[in-house]
Parts: structure tokens; C-alpha cells; sequence
């Protein structure tokens, strides 16, 4: 008796497959986000963009079967995780970068992108400065700190990392305890 008020908006068996063969539904496999899109620049420009991707190669290169800050996709997650970040660490990533543009345009003409490693080093000797609990006062010198940093963390956290150290050595199975995204 509850239920006899429902009866008529439940559809009959004939609605029902006519519903269905007019408008199937198709069935789609799912991936996690991260395994298949590609990162739009969202926080940097493409100057800011080059830049930090050449210094991710210096700081964090591939080494051996190590994959590499670009191997894991660094510069992408820096540019999501800068652009999330207070606006106060994002204008520091911002200045530095436009900073070792400017310099390398002054130095040698072009952008820093297309420097060599070895026409990159003077650029880079703030970090040669001795570390101090307070950093340095400078914050193009604060910049290359953080930079450097977040750059060997983000590539020996990535799930390119684990994979190539769980392959390498039989004991560093516990290491392939990547975290993916929960939907």
C-alpha cells in the first residue's frame, strides 16, 4: 500500500528497453588522472617555464638508471605546486627566474634555457655561499636554495624514482610505496 503512490513513476518494462536501446550508455575503462594528462603551464610563463626546466636538469640530472628531475616530471609539479602555494613563494620562484633570464641575456645573449651547465655556474654561485640556519638575506640566492631543494625532493619522491630503485636493488622493495590519487 506504501508504495502505490510510486507505481507511476516507475517506468514499464517496454518503456524501459526502448530507453535503452535508443541511448546506450558506453562503457569506459578508467585511468588515474595523473597516468594520462599532461600539465598545462599554469603558474609561470614559457620564459619562467624553460628556465626552471634547465635548472631542474642541473640540479637534479639522471644519473645511471636515477631518473632525472625532467625524467620525473619536476618542473610540471613545481609549476601545480608553486601556483597552489601563498603568493609570497610564488613571486619568489617568479623574480628568480626572471632573474637568471635577465643575467644569462646580460652574460651571453640568451635566455637561460640555452645556456651549457658549465656557462650556468657563475650564475648559480649564491649557492656556493655557506648555508646558514637563517638563509640568505638575498632572495635571489633564497630562490636558488628553495629551487634546489624542492627539486631533488619532488624527484627522489616521484613514483619514476621508486620504480627505477625498486628494480635496481632487491631490498629496496618497501620502496615502491607511491602514493596515487584517491577518487
Amino acid at each position: 500500500m506504501a508504495a502505490l503512490p510510486a507505481l507511476p513513476a516507475i517506468p514499464s518494462a517496454a518503456q524501459y528497453s526502448s530507453q535503452q536501446s535508443s541511448s546506450e550508455i558506453p562503457k569506459l575503462q578508467e585511468t588515474a588522472p595523473d597516468a594520462v594528462g599532461d600539465g598545462v603551464p599554469r603558474c609561470f610563463s614559457a620564459a619562467q617555464m624553460a628556465a626552471l626546466r634547465k635548472l631542474a636538469d642541473i640540479f637534479a640530472p639522471k644519473m645511471g638508471e636515477r631518473p632525472g628531475a625532467l625524467d620525473a616530471g619536476v618542473p610540471e609539479f613545481l609549476d601545480f605546486l608553486i601556483g597552489a602555494s601563498e603568493s609570497e613563494r610564488q613571486t619568489l620562484y617568479r623574480n628568480g627566474l626572471d632573474r637568471l633570464n635577465s643575467e644569462a641575456r646580460t652574460r651571453f645573449g640568451k635566455d637561460f634555457a640555452a645556456l651549457t651547465p658549465e656557462q650556468a655556474k657563475p650564475l648559480l654561485a649564491p649557492l656556493a655561499e655557506p648555508w646558514t640556519y637563517a638563509g640568505p638575506p638575498d632572495p635571489y640566492a633564497r630562490f636558488l636554495r628553495e629551487a634546489k631543494d624542492d627539486m631533488i625532493q619532488a624527484t627522489t619522491s616521484s613514483r619514476e624514482y621508486a620504480r627505477a630503485m625498486s628494480r635496481r636493488v632487491r631490498s629496496a622493495g618497501g620502496m615502491n610505496f607511491y602514493w596515487l590519487p584517491l577518487d
